[in-house]
């Protein structure tokens, strides 16, 4: 059965939420001006084309980051309670750090991580001329 705490919590979001919509529909400017449609480019003009084609190395280090950030709060926990673990913990985490170094490996040997033109950009690059 659901409790009533549940229900009025889930009622007060559902209104709160709808509230929210309404006020944000009435107070939004309903005239079309030229600075309206422009992208926001903390406050200055912006010039040309905004829509830039980004490498996928951008992409590829900045999921390297996310993925061997959260590796460090793992381990920052599992050293919190290291004493608890125990050797199960020890091994468990070794095993952890094995994978995320193996793919690290992987990364390095696929050149994830190397900036600028490769050979293969080089010759696109000189074709397209």
């Amino acid at each position: 059965m659901i409790s009533t705490d549940f229900l009025v919590y889930f009622i007060a979001v559902f209104v709160l939420t709808i509230t929210m919509l309404i006020i944000s529909t009435l107070l939004n400017p309903k005239s079309v001006k030229r600075k309206n449609v422009l992208p926001f480019e903390s406050g200055i003009v912006p010039q040309g084309d905004t829509a830039l084609r980004w490498r996928i190395d951008y992409f590829v280090v900045a999921i390297s980051f996310v993925i061997f950030d959260i590796e460090a709060v793992f381990i920052y926990l599992w050293s919190i309670v290291v004493l608890e673990a125990g050797w199960i913990g020890f091994f468990s985490t070794s095993f952890f750090i094995l994978v995320l170094l193996a793919g690290l490996v992987y990364e390095i040997k696929q050149q994830a991580f190397a900036w600028g033109l490769r050979e293969n950009d080089a010759l696109e690059t000189n074709k397209t001329r």
